[in-house]
């Protein structure tokens, strides 16, 4: 009598009090509201600096437009990279939620908690670098052209 190749199932994701709700949630989110937030107040201190009224100015019209986009630039940088940081711990935690092939894993699902740490993990680190490119084009343009 053959044995069977498949390992009995318990929970998909039986690791998943390694990492809690709460550190995944920030893992996946963090980074895309950071860069939401970059872009809006950037663009909304940037445009009402560099115009207020009907015509546009060639400087703003308050002396610390680029320092205050440019603090949240950083503000959102470091979010961003505190939020992926917190989804590589939440996948060093769980990485070993479930051993086996790769294809049996993806069969029956299993190892929930480690997918959404990647997810966060990979979401986190796009967002980051388009926050990076957000960031040198404040950092090396000036204010109001």
């Amino acid at each position: 009598m053959a044995s069977n190749p498949i390992p009995a199932v318990t929970h998909p994701a039986p690791e998943r009090r390694k990492a809690s709700l709460r550190a995944l949630i920030f893992g996946l989110a963090a980074a895309p509201l950071a860069w939401s937030t970059q872009t809006i107040v950037g663009y909304g201190v940037a445009s009402r600096a560099c115009f207020p009224g009907d015509t546009p100015r060639s400087t703003p019209a308050f002396a610390y437009v680029w320092s205050a986009v440019l603090t949240v630039n950083v503000i959102a940088l470091m979010v961003g990279l505190l939020g992926t940081l917190v989804a590589f711990m939440s996948w060093s935690a769980t990485r070993q939620e479930h051993g086996g092939r790769p294809t049996y894993l993806m069969d029956v699902g299993e190892g929930r908690t480690r997918f959404l740490a990647m997810c966060g993990i990979l979401v986190g680190a796009g967002f980051v670098v388009a926050i990076l490119f957000t960031t040198l084009t404040v950092a090396l343009a000036s204010a109001c052209r």
